[in-house]
C-alpha cells in the first residue's frame, strides 16, 4: 500500500531527510529503526521524506496490527512486498509501520526472517513505539542500521513556532522557550499546545498553565506510552518522577528495581529520557517532563502515603549528596513543618555559604519564612555580604512561633556566634556576655553550623585577649572541616590562623598560614570570598614590613589590585575584600617604589580613614596606623596624616599606636625634644613587634639628632633586636636617611646579628635608591636650618662657622638633591623625608 496521506501542516526536517537518502544510496541493505513513543512524529516524517526524497524509490508500506501477530497472515502479506520488490531494478524502501503491534514469538521470526533476507538495492524502515526483538544490535555492529529516537525527532525551537502560527498565534522568545522546554520538542504535545493557546487571551498565562497541569496537552500520548510498559517499569517511573534527575543509587533507594535492566527496558519501550553529565563524569537520568508530571500526577492521587514515603527518601539523599535546596524542595512537598525546622537550623547556613540566599527565601515563602531560625539565617546572609545593620536588626527580631525545645541549644549558640560577627565587622565591642553560651553548647548536631560557631567563638577569645584559646577554637574549626565542614568556613579556619598569628606578632608563621589558605581558596575557587583577600592581605603586610616585592605574576599581587565594591540596600557599598585588605593591598602599592606619590598616598589615607569609621577592632585595625603615617608624611600629606591620628584617637583613645604616629608627625616637622617625649612614654611597654620596631628606631632617630650618640645606639641596638626574628626592614626605610647614617657608626655587640645589619643596608640601597643622597652630618644641619628661612649669615653666626663654610654646603645640598634653589631644596629634602 503507498503512503498514508498527511493530514497536518508538516515542518520540514532536511537533516532527517539527509541521513534517510543516504542510507538508500548505499548498496548494501539497509535497515532504519525509528523507534519513540506515541505522537512523536514517526510516520510523519517517513510519509513527509518519501514525498520529497531525489531518489525516487518503489515503496511498499505495510501498516502492522495486531492482526498480524497470526504468523500465517503476516508471513503471506511479507512474502507479497519481496516478490514484488524483487523484479524491480531500482532502490526499494519497505516500510513496517507501527511494528510494536507484533507481539507473537513466532510472528516476530517471520518479522525477524524478512528484515534479513532483505535484498541489496531495498532500505526497510521499521517504525514502532517500543522496539521488536530483531537482530537490530547485529546490524548496528555490521554497520547497516541507522537508529533515529526521540531526541533526533524533537522539533526546534523553529519547528515549534511555525506550528504555533499554523493556529494563528505568536510566541515571544521566552514563551517559546518555556513551551520548549516542558514539551521538549514532542510532537503531538506541541500540536496541542499550540491548539489550546486560543483559549487564553494572553500566551504567557497559557504556557504557565501548561507547564503547572501538563496532562491537557499529554494525557493522550503519555497514557499511550505508560499503558504499554510491564507494571515494574511504571512503578519504576512513577517513583523516580519525584526528582528531576536521578542517578543509579537514587534510583535504587527510590524503588527496588533492577536499575541496569530499568535502562535496557526503557529504551527497548522508547519511553523518553532526558540525560545529564554531572560534576563529574557520571550520567544522570530524568523522565521526559511530560512523562514525569504525568506519572507523578497519577502516584499522587492513587498511593499518597507512598509519594510522602519517596520524598523523605529523596530528602535524605540529597543532603547527603550536599544539595540542600533540592532536599528543601522534597520536605516542603511532603509539608512536615518539624523537618523544616530542623531543616533551617542545620542545613540553612550551608545554603547561605553556597551564596544561595535568595533561593532559599524563594523556596520558604511566607509559610515558612518566618520558622525560629530563619531571622538567624537572614542576619548570616547579611554579615556574609558585610552589612552589619542588617544582621543586627535581624538577629533583634522575635520569631513569629516559637520552635521545638529540642532545638532551642542549637538556636541559642548560632545567635551568640552572630552576635560575635556582627561586633567584628562593625567595630563594636566584643559581647563577653555570650561566651558561658559558648562554653554551654555541647555540639548542635550539624557540622557546619558547629564549625561556624568555633570560628565565632574563637573570635571573641581572640579579641577579648585569649590567644591561646582562641587557637585550640581554630583547630576545632579545621577538625570540622576534616569531617566534611563547608569548604567556605575551612578557608575562614586558615584565614583567622593567619590572623591570629599576626595579632601575636609572629609574622612568619602568619605568612606560612596566609599562603596555606591562598592555595586553599585557589584549590577551592573560592579567592573572591573575604577570607581569600585577608590572606593576601596579611602576605602583602608581611612582604611590605620585610620590605620585599611581590612578582607582579603572584596571585597575591592580582588580589590586591582588585578593588570591587558590594553595594549594600542603603544606598553604601563597601569593599568586597574587607577594610583591612583594603588598607594592606593601598600600603603594598605605595611602597612599590621608593617614594610613594600623592594619589597613592591619598589612597591610604583614604582607606584607612574608611576603616576607622566603618569597622575597626582594637588589636587589628591599630596595627596600620604608623604603616599609613610613614606613606603620608613621605608623600608630604601632612594634614591627612593629622586627620588619621585625631580619627584614630577618637575610635582607639591615646593607645601606642597613636602616641609612635603623633612622634613620626612631631619629627617629620623638626620637633626632636617632643617626639623623643612621646617616645619616652611607650618604647618600654610590651608592644607588637613592629610597632616597638619603629618606636625604639625613631627613639635612636632622636638621640642621633640630637647628637647623643651613646643613646642612639643604645635605641638602635633595641630596634634591631627586636626586628630580626620577624624580618623587619620597613621601620628603616621610613627613616632612610638616619638609619644609614646611625647604621654605619653602630658599634658591635647586642643580639642582633652582623649578617641582619648587612641585609638592612642592602635593603635601604636597593628600596632607597636615590632617596638618601649621602649628606654628611654638617649638611644635615644645614639643611635643617634652610628650612627655617633664615638668612645665610644668620645661620652661620648659629653655627659658630664662616659665611663661604655655609655656602660651600649650601653648594653641595643643591647638587646632591639635584636642586637649583633654596625653595626646590628644602621641597626635595621634604619628599625624601630628610626634614
Amino acid at each position: 500500500m503507498p503512503p498514508p496521506r498527511l493530514s497536518v501542516t508538516v515542518q520540514p526536517r532536511d537533516d532527517l531527510y539527509a541521513v534517510l537518502d543516504s542510507v538508500v544510496a548505499r548498496n548494501v541493505p539497509g535497515r532504519v529503526l525509528i523507534s519513540a513513543a506515541a505522537g512523536t512524529g514517526k510516520t510523519v516524517l517517513v510519509a513527509d521524506w518519501l514525498g520529497r526524497t531525489a531518489a525516487d524509490p518503489e515503496v511498499a508500506w505495510v501498516a502492522l496490527g495486531p492482526d498480524d501477530n497470526d504468523a500465517d497472515r503476516l508471513q503471506r502479506t511479507l512474502t507479497g512486498v519481496w516478490e514484488r520488490s524483487n523484479t524491480i531494478a531500482g532502490p526499494v524502501v519497505v516500510v513496517l509501520d507501527d511494528a510494536h503491534e507484533i507481539r507473537d514469538d513466532i510472528a516476530l521470526g517471520v518479522l525477524s526472517e524478512f528484515v534479513e533476507s532483505a535484498p541489496v538495492n531495498s532500505t526497510v524502515v521499521v517504525a514502532c513505539r517500543s522496539t521488536p526483538e530483531l537482530q537490530f544490535a547485529r546490524y548496528a555492529l555490521e554497520g547497516t542500521l541507522t537508529w533515529i529516537g526521540w531526541e533526533e525527532l524533537a522539533l526546534d525551537g523553529v519547528a515549534v513556532a511555525a506550528i504555533v502560527a499554523e493556529y494563528g498565534h505568536s510566541l515571544d522568545d521566552s514563551d517559546l522557550a518555556a513551551l520548549l522546554a516542558f514539551t521538549r520538542g514532542w510532537a503531538a504535545p506541541v500540536r496541542l499546545a499550540a491548539i489550546r493557546l486560543g483559549a487564553y487571551e494572553e500566551p504567557r498565562a497559557a504556557i504557565a498553565d501548561m507547564t503547572c497541569y501538563p496532562q491537557q496537552v499529554s494525557e493522550y500520548v503519555v497514557e499511550a506510552t505508560l499503558g504499554e510498559l510491564p507494571e515494574y517499569l511504571v512503578r519504576f517511573i512513577e517513583s523516580t518522577s519525584i526528582v528531576e534527575f536521578f542517578d543509579t543509587d537514587l534510583a535504587e533507594q527510590l524503588d527496588e528495581a533492577n536499575v541496569d535492566r530499568v535502562v535496557r527496558d526503557r529504551e527497548r519501550f522508547g519511553v523518553p529520557v532526558v540525560r545529564c553529565s554531572s560534576d563529574t563524569t557520571a550520567v544522570r537520568y530524568g523522565w521526559h517532563p511530560l512523562i514525569r508530571a504525568h506519572a507523578g500526577a497519577v502516584v499522587r492521587r492513587r498511593d499518597p502515603e507512598r509519594v510522602v514515603r519517596l520524598h523523605r527518601i529523596a530528602a535524605r539523599w540529597f543532603l547527603d549528596a550536599r544539595a540542600p535546596l533540592v532536599a528543601l524542595e522534597h520536605l516542603i512537598a511532603v509539608g512536615d513543618e518539624q523537618a523544616i525546622e530542623e531543616f533551617v537550623l542545620h542545613h540553612g547556613p550551608t545554603v547561605v555559604f553556597d551564596g544561595n540566599s535568595e533561593a532559599l527565601w524563594d523556596l520558604l515563602g511566607t509559610r515558612y519564612g518566618d520558622l525560629p531560625g530563619v531571622r538567624h539565617l537572614r542576619a548570616l546572609a547579611a554579615v556574609e555580604q558585610n552589612y552589619p545593620d542588617a544582621a543586627r536588626a535581624y538577629l533583634g527580631t522575635r520569631d513569629s512561633r516559637r520552635g521545638a525545645d529540642r532545638l532551642a541549644p542549637a538556636t541559642t549558640v548560632f545567635a551568640a556566634a552572630l552576635a560575635v560577627e556582627i561586633a567584628v565587622i562593625s567595630g563594636a565591642k566584643m559581647p563577653k556576655e555570650v561566651l558561658p553560651e559558648f562554653e554551654a553548647s555541647g555540639g548542635t548536631g550539624s557540622v557546619d553550623l558547629d564549625c561556624y560557631v568555633a570560628l565565632q567563638h574563637s573570635a571573641a577569645r581572640m579579641f577579648l585577649g585569649d590567644l591561646g584559646a582562641s587557637e585550640r577554637l581554630l583547630r576545632r574549626a579545621l577538625t570540622l572541616g576534616e569531617l566534611g565542614a563547608h569548604p567556605r568556613l575551612v578557608l575562614r579556619s586558615l584565614s583567622r590562623l593567619s590572623v591570629l598569628s599576626g595579632v601575636r606578632g609572629d609574622l612568619a608563621t602568619m605568612n606560612v598560614r596566609a599562603v596555606r589558605a591562598l592555595e586553599y581558596a585557589v584549590a577551592q575557587e573560592l579567592t573572591d570570598r573575604i577570607d581569600a583577600f585577608q590572606s593576601a592581605a596579611a602576605v602583602c603586610m608581611d612582604t611590605y614590613v620585610r620590605a620585599e616585592q611581590l612578582a607582579d605574576d603572584s596571585p597575591v599581587h592580582a588580589l590586591s589590585l582588585a578593588s570591587p565594591r558590594r553595594a549594600r540596600p542603603d544606598g553604601t557599598s563597601v569593599p568586597v575584600s574587607g577594610g583591612h585588605a583594603e588598607v594592606a593591598f593601598a600600603l603594598l602599592q605605595a611602597r612599590r617604589y621608593p617614594r610613594p606619590t600623592i594619589a597613592e598616598a591619598d589612597t591610604v589615607g583614604h582607606a584607612m580613614i574608611g576603616l576607622l569609621g566603618r569597622g575597626p577592632q582594637a588589636g587589628l585595625s591599630n596595627a596600620f596606623v604608623t604603616l599609613a603615617m610613614a606613606v603620608l608624611l613621605d608623600a608630604g600629606r601632612t594634614n591627612t596624616a593629622a586627620q588619621l591620628i585625631e580619627k584614630t584617637s577618637a575610635v582607639f583613645g591615646e593607645i601606642p599606636d597613636v602616641v609612635v604616629a603623633r612622634a613620626m608627625v612631631e619629627l617629620h616637622v623638626g620637633r626632636t625634644g617632643t617626639a623623643g617625649e612621646l617616645l619616652g612614654s611607650v618604647r618600654d611597654l610590651t608592644l607588637h613587634p613592629a610597632l616597638a620596631v619603629r618606636a625604639w628606631l625613631l627613639d635612636a632617630v632622636v638621640a642621633n639628632r640630637e647628637r647623643r650618640s651613646a643613646d642612639a645606639a643604645v635605641s638602635l641596638t633595641r630596634a634591631l633586636e627586636l626586628a630580626e626574628p620577624n624580618r623587619i626592614v620597613s621601620p628603616f626605610l621610613d627613616c632612610a636617611g638616619d638609619a644609614a647614617e646611625m647604621l654605619v657608626a653602630i658599634p658591635p655587640g647586642g643580639e642582633h646579628t652582623h649578617e641582619f645589619v648587612l641585609h638592612v643596608r642592602a635593603k635601604l640601597l636597593d628600596a632607597n635608591a636615590g632617596r638618601n643622597p649621602g649628606l654628611t652630618r654638617t649638611e644635615k644641619v644645614v639643611l635643617a636650618e634652610l628650612a627655617t628661612g633664615k638668612q645665610l649669615r644668620e645661620i652661620a653666626r648659629g653655627l659658630h662657622v664662616s659665611l663661604n663654610t655655609v655656602r660651600t654646603h649650601t653648594r653641595n645640598l643643591y647638587r646632591k638633591l639635584e636642586a637649583s634653589s633654596r625653595a626646590e631644596a628644602v621641597d626635595e629634602a621634604m619628599r625624601r623625608g630628610l626634614l
